[in-house]
């Protein structure tokens, strides 16, 4: 009888229907009927969020809505949907696949059981052929409670549930756990030779070519003459492949296939070259009958880590070097889209990668207390040139941090990473495996494979993707650096950064608040005073990082309400920028920076992240953005308050990322709010290729400047005069901050230069005779609405009569839609649409 012709019948969307049971209530429901009485659900998806589209729950996102959540934890929840099996697929082979579900849970298929799953990182697949009935079939799903785990501040010896620690309550996001399909269902038809996974290995040599090899693993149902047919495409065309014939047994077995591939299209991180993909496919036959085919992309890049120039003994290697190019790590730490983490969210995934893209990085840690990131996140970062630093779910719990020792926690991981590995070893984005966020022995010592857990883990990666990096966690120990994640305070805050050496400083961050159009949506009118940790409703979107005392003891003790707000978020752009170019500075001995955090999963609103909860970027976004340029210039300085000090003095320096050296003019001037000159030199200076340099100096006198604000600019003409890099730096002469507030209304115009399809020239001009304080551009349609507004700059300073045009994108918003706000400090609210 003629086999089947492969497919895969997707089993996500809408067509789910779920409902809630205490305890083993469910077992007395009628799972092998359809339900229509139960609620509508959605997979991929989450309980939580049903229960919010169902009208059962109110927003988690609003208010301290997610402690109605809590509850629904502590309930089994079923899931059933029919579907219709085709004639056709017999006499073929018939895979139930889930690729996610959270936490564990039991199958039915026409109301007979099909066994229980645990493990959300790890597929559950059922054969389910020879179950099938003709017409209509039934599919049940049990999601268990969530267990107990341990929250931020715990005992790490105590966790026995490799998922998400994030949801048991953490500093970014409240306590609400998760339930759910969480990844895509399918149906996969096949004959009786099934490919269960593809792995392509791509090697680089020295004359630009590559060998590729890959590796099938086989499911055999009947003895049979298995041919295998490699086909290797590049943007559709055509550009090798290899065939092969052999007799595989019954059972699981691997086949192999491989050819040389001349001039390979090499895969750049972001801003070193392209990212081209290659698609692979795999067709296997049984007997001549075509029985599976298997897809995938790749990418062909090599991917070395080295030591540090000048690191300490001991240290890990953390210079990157791919293609053949040492590549300084411009990052950031990423953790889970949402909350309800199983909502796909696509869209707003792919527009935090392309955030991260935009800014210039070219990495993203993948926080252990959070995912193994979805197919979607990866394939998003192959095609930006993101690479993926991917640790398992793992983290520190505040009083010990120490993975446990037991035999079965190292035997769940071991088969659980077993699963987990194959999965996503084909991306190129991924050049780093980790065994969790800060596990460390009780007495401070960061763990190693002396542990039983990461051993394990640790063994698997070797085995299994024995090309990836392996870090039994982060950070490492000698070199590698985590911390702090607050603002220090005027002058400490420089000082501390100017002092740190480490290898890598993986995880630091600086707090601020939300933009205003999130806190108008999440904090309920009413309740937003005061703001302090004392108020439930501040305290509940972020109570580690609501920066009150810091920013009195900065801006001065009146400071309240929406100044103290926005200040806030300067605040934290300037300390964040300011970190990130010290770590700059001190290239190859710091070999990168990774900001704690891109992204939050909940809308806080007080946080360390740079763009918030609904995806909206903050100043500080803007801010490292600027620092990640491939020339950036730098100023190290002690204070941004110079009251007392009789001079300003900086070191002006430089960061380039570029293969070549660069002849060039450099500019730094001083100038008042009113624009009087303070300073204006130029010098002719060589910037080296790929390192950081100090060009120099800026000081003046501050004796005709007073407690006023000033500012020191900087920019750099390449040797045709044109300009290539540009600076700008805010400080006050007074004690503190305080005169920032304080300054005179200026008028600034605001218009539209020009309709580009989806990026805008916006004009500022200002027109006034003072200057025009920390400029916001936002998107001006208030929360939810669709898509998102990217200025490329973020609080910008105008002198008096000074024009400068930006570029704002638009991503997924229609054109009738699109409208921004223009308003800084001194500066009325101007609306351009």
């Amino acid at each position: 009888m003629t086999a089947p012709a492969p497919a895969e019948v997707p089993l996500d969307g809408d067509g789910w229907r779920f409902r809630g049971f205490l305890g083993d209530g469910w077992r007395w429901a009628r799972l092998g009927e359809p339900q229509p009485a139960w609620l509508p659900g959605r997979v991929p998806g989450s309980v939580v969020d049903d229960l919010r589209r169902a009208g059962e729950l109110p927003d988690p996102q609003v208010g301290r809505n997610s402690l109605a959540a809590e509850w629904v934890a502590t309930r089994h929840w079923a899931y059933v949907r029919t579907f219709k099996a085709d004639p056709a697929w017999r006499p073929g082979r018939v895979e139930l696949r889930f690729e996610g579900l959270d936490p564990a849970a039991r199958l039915f298929l026409n109301g007979r059981p099909l066994g229980r799953h645990a493990g959300m990182f790890v597929p559950a697949s059922r054969e389910i052929g020879a179950r099938l009935r003709d017409g209509e079939n039934v599919l049940a799903v049990v999601l268990e409670p969530a267990p107990e785990s341990e929250p931020q501040v715990g005992d790490t010896r105590r966790v026995r549930v490799h998922r998400s620690r994030m949801a048991y309550g953490w500093d970014f996001c409240p306590r609400l756990l998760h339930q759910g399909i969480w990844d895509a269902v399918a149906l996969r038809v096949t004959g009786p030779v099934r490919l269960d996974d593809l792995w392509i290995r791509p090697t680089l040599a020295a004359d630009g070519s590559a060998r590729i090899a890959a590796r099938a693993q086989l499911d055999v149902a009947e003895l049979a003459t298995v041919g295998a047919r490699l086909e290797l495409t590049l943007d559709g065309s055509r550009v090798g492949g290899a065939s092969t014939t052999a007799t595989a047994p019954i059972g699981r077995s691997a086949l192999e296939l491989g050819f040389e591939l001349p001039d390979a299209g090499r895969w750049w991180p972001n801003g070193a070259g392209d990212q081209p993909l290659y698609r692979a496919r795999v067709e296997l036959s049984a007997d001549g009958e075509l029985s599976d085919v298997r897809e995938t992309s790749f990418g062909i890049r090599s991917v070395e880590w080295l030591p540090n120039e000048g690191a300490p003994s001991g240290a890990a290697p953390h210079t990157l070097r791919v293609n053949g190019r040492r590549t300084w790590i411009r990052g950031w730490n990423w953790v889970p889209v949402d909350l309800s983490y199983g909502v796909p969210h696509r869209e707003r995934a792919e527009h935090l990668v392309d955030l991260a893209r935009r800014a210039g990085a070219n990495l993203l840690r993948v926080w252990g207390g959070g995912l193994i990131e979805r197919e979607a996140f990866y394939a998003a970062c192959d095609r930006a040139g993101i690479m993926v630093w991917q640790e398992f779910a793992q983290s520190s719990s505040g009083i010990v941090s120490q993975p446990s020792r037991a035999p079965s926690w190292r035997r769940l991981l071991e088969r659980e990473a077993a699963a987990i590995v194959p999965r996503r070893r084909n991306h190129p984005s991924l050049v780093a495996w980790c065994g969790g966020n800060e596990l460390a022995l009780p007495d401070g010592t960061p763990c190693d494979d002396g542990e039983p857990a990461l051993a394990a883990l640790g063994e698997v990666v070797r085995e299994l993707d024995p090309d990836r990096a392996w870090f039994p966690t982060s950070p490492t120990g000698t070199g590698e650096l985590h911390g702090p994640w607050e603002h220090q305070g005027l002058g400490r805050h420089e000082a501390h950064h100017d002092a740190l050496a480490p290898t890598l400083h993986s995880e630091f961050g600086v707090e601020g608040a939300a933009t205003a159009a999130t806190i108008e949506a999440t904090v309920p009118a009413g309740r937003r005073e005061p703001i302090d940790r004392a108020n439930p409703e501040w305290a509940h979107r972020g109570e580690w990082w609501i920066n009150v005392p810091l920013l009195r003891a900065t801006f001065g003790d009146a400071i309240d309400g929406e100044d103290l707000l926005r200040a806030s978020r300067y605040l934290q752009a300037s300390g964040l920028a300011y970190a990130v170019d010290a770590n700059a500075r001190r290239a190859w001995r710091t070999s990168g920076a990774l900001p704690w955090q891109l992204n939050e999963p909940f809308a806080n609103a007080f946080c360390t992240s740079a763009v918030d909860g609904y995806g909206r970027p903050k100043p500080a976004w803007a801010a490292v953005a600027e620092s990640y340029r491939d020339l950036a210039l730098s100023a190290r300085f002690p204070t941004q308050a110079w009251g007392g000090r009789a001079r300003f003095e900086a070191e002006v320096w430089v960061a380039s990322r570029l293969p070549r050296p660069l002849e060039g003019e450099l500019r730094v001037a001083g100038a008042t709010m009113d624009g009087v000159p303070l300073a204006d030199e130029r010098r002719t200076v060589r910037v080296p290729a790929d390192a950081s340099a100090r060009l120099g100096e800026a000081a003046w006198a501050l004796d005709d400047v007073g407690n006023a604000p000033f500012l020191l600019l900087l920019s750099l003409a390449d040797g045709d005069g044109v300009q290539v890099a540009d600076r700008r730096y805010l400080f006050s002469a007074g004690v503190d901050l305080g005169s920032l507030l304080r300054q005179p209304p200026t008028d600034v115009a605001a218009e539209r230069d020009g309709d580009g399809a989806d990026t805008w020239r916006l004009r500022l001009h200002n027109r006034g005779s003072h200057a025009a304080l920390l400029l916001r551009i936002e998107d001006a349609r208030p929360i939810p609405a669709p898509g998102w507004a990217i200025p490329a700059e973020d609080l910008v300073t105008l002198l008096p009569g000074e024009e400068r045009t930006l570029a704002v994108a638009w991503r997924d918003v229609p054109p009738a839609e699109r409208r921004l706000t223009v308003r800084g400090w001194n500066t009325a609210e101007i609306v351009v649409g």
